[in-house]
């Protein structure tokens, strides 16, 4: 007879006889009975500085009313991403004794929450007292199964490319631009406000674009589409205007956020009947340019006048000099009398020399 024959002959044996032996009056099962209970499946934390190890608690009972069992401890799983570990393997158990041990189920912080894994757990009658069953239909055996997921969690990244104050003047409109990034492990919504758009709306900038805007079904690991607020400075400011701008990005997984602020400044307005504040409104470049060109135009009319002196006297240097073609018309002294005093020096070599300042001394 084979060793597997022995060992199911001295089980029925067995069996045959603990079925005449009298029964305490409080036993509730019959022999070899077993059962398994474990706590709720894991949903495992991963989000960066929460992270932990999710902890099962499991009991085994020997449900038998007469003899020792023992109880082997076993797993099906088929995890990748995930690691379970069972603290305990086997037991020997009295009869309506129990026993408890745990599952522990570990991973990398920032796993992805897509990730999920059935895992089973079996415990095992191997033997009643001395007596082998394992591998025979004497052997009772309790399973219990469950999922293992990772949950969800947000963490977002508000990229706003230019952070520096704005500068506006009266009812100038600017354009605010920035994405957010998806660093959690699942598909998010993120919802972007200006949290103080009250405090700005009362200072009377205008928020064009409305102070609450949503990046829809940003993936994990993504970036949204690109979004803009628009702002309208208000339309009088007596005086500088200046405050700060809260804009928020949220996720809708759970608390997670990212906050940038910046200052807007309105400058004062300039008293438009002064003389001084029409000239302040001149730039610097402004006023260069209208000084060459005034200056252009006094070097022109300085060059004309002396153009005009040069041709002038060069007239009357003609007149002097050249001999008359024709006879001299004859005035009767009678009808006509002048008083000509005209002295010219008509040296044409101290003309040459002296002739610049003359014209200068005239004018």
């Amino acid at each position: 007879m084979t060793d597997k024959g022995r060992t199911l002959a001295t089980s029925i044996v067995a069996l045959l006889f603990l079925t005449l032996l009298p029964l305490p009056a409080s036993a509730q099962g019959i022999v070899g009975s077993i059962s398994l209970e474990c706590g709720d499946d894991p949903d495992i934390t991963v989000k960066p500085g929460e992270y932990q190890d999710e902890i099962v608690e499991c009991t085994v009972t020997n449900d038998g009313a007469i003899l020792a069992e023992n109880i082997d401890i076993t797993e099906e799983w088929d995890g990748v991403y995930v690691n379970m570990a069972v603290s305990e393997n086997s037991f020997t158990l009295e009869a309506g004794e129990s026993a408890d041990f745990t599952i522990t189920f570990s991973c990398d912080e920032r796993t992805d929450a897509e990730i999920e894994y059935e895992f089973t757990i079996t415990a095992t009658v191997t033997a009643w007292g001395p007596i082998p069953v394992e591998g025979t239909p004497l052997s009772q055996v309790a399973n219990h199964s469950g999922d293992v997921t990772i949950k969800e969690y947000g963490m977002v990244t508000l990229d706003v490319p230019d952070t520096s104050s704005r500068n506006m003047e009266v009812s100038d409109e600017i354009s605010i631009t920035f994405q957010v990034d998806n660093d959690g492990n699942s598909v998010d919504t993120i919802e972007i406000r200006i949290t103080n758009a009250n405090e700005l709306e009362q200072l009377g900038f205008v928020l064009q674009s409305g102070d609450f805007l949503r990046a829809d079904d940003v993936q994990s690991g993504g970036v949204s589409n690109q979004l803009e607020f628009i702002i309208r400075a208000p339309s009088e400011a007596k005086s500088e205007i200046r405050n700060l701008i809260v804009i928020e990005a949220s996720s809708t997984l759970d608390d997670s956020k990212d906050i940038v602020d910046f200052d807007l400044i309105v400058e004062a307005e300039q008293e438009s009947g002064s003389l001084g504040a029409g000239l302040s409104e001149v730039s610097t470049d402004d006023m260069a340019l209208y000084g060459a060109i005034g200056g252009g135009i006094l070097l022109v009319l300085f060059l004309l006048i002396i153009i005009g002196r040069v041709s002038k006297r060069s007239s009357k240097n003609r007149i002097a000099t050249d001999a008359p073609t024709e006879p001299p018309i004859e005035i009767d002294d009678d009808e006509l009398e002048f008083d000509l005093d005209l002295e010219l020096d008509f040296d044409d070599d101290e003309f040459d020399s002296d002739d610049l300042d003359s014209m200068l001394d005239d004018l």
